[in-house]
């Protein structure tokens, strides 16, 4: 089980899966002593939630531990969406998932929605297992948008796309821009197994 003060670590990495830290970085990114930081990263890095590089720059570790990476992923979301002004996401969130009538899915927010105060429209990804669904699930996502009076961009790709752009990790494509502004709505673990895959 993840203390307090290692929770907000792990909150702070999986916000930017691809970003790397020094201990000094995220003492101050979290404003707490850089001792304190210390001491939660080590245990992190031996349950390989973390990994340090050579010039001992800190990462997140997504090979494996997708069950606590989806906790973490959890209370990333929980927060956002316990905010009233993000009220109609959570609700956009509920109803595809309540809809959608698929299992293996990852549903998300990505860019600017996720950093800014005001976003102009609420990027939202829809990653689903076949190609052949992408086609149905567009039309069933801009149908449930039009409930909302926000202004929803929704797009649809496969697993097989996702696995094609994260493989090109110096593209610029949906999938590396979710990598360091997203939130999950839904399907956290298999998100990060997406990950692991496509970035080998």
């Amino acid at each position: 089980m993840l203390m307090k003060t290692q929770a907000r670590i792990m909150r702070l990495f999986a916000g930017q899966i691809i970003r790397m830290f020094t201990i000094r970085e995220i003492a101050r990114e979290l404003k707490m002593h850089v001792s304190l930081a210390h001491r939660a990263i080590v245990p992190l890095i031996k349950e390989r939630l973390l990994k340090r590089n050579e010039q001992k720059l800190i990462s997140i570790d997504y090979s494996g531990n997708h069950e606590t990476l989806a906790y973490i992923e959890y209370l990333r979301s929980r927060d956002f969406l316990s905010k009233p002004k993000n009220r109609d996401v959570g609700m956009f969130a509920m109803e595809v998932t309540d809809k959608i009538g698929e299992e293996s899915f990852v549903l998300l927010l990505f860019g600017s929605a996720v950093i800014s105060p005001n976003p102009r429209d609420i990027d939202i990804l829809l990653i689903v297992d076949d190609t052949e669904k992408i086609e149905f699930h567009e039309r069933f996502l801009e149908n449930i948008c039009s409930g909302f009076s926000l202004k929803f961009e929704p797009r649809v790709i496969s697993f097989e796309s996702a696995y094609e752009m994260l493989g090109k990790r110096e593209e610029a494509n949906i999938m590396n821009e979710t990598l360091n502004k997203h939130l999950i709505l839904y399907g956290a673990g298999l998100f990060y197994r997406l990950v692991k895959k496509g970035r080998k």
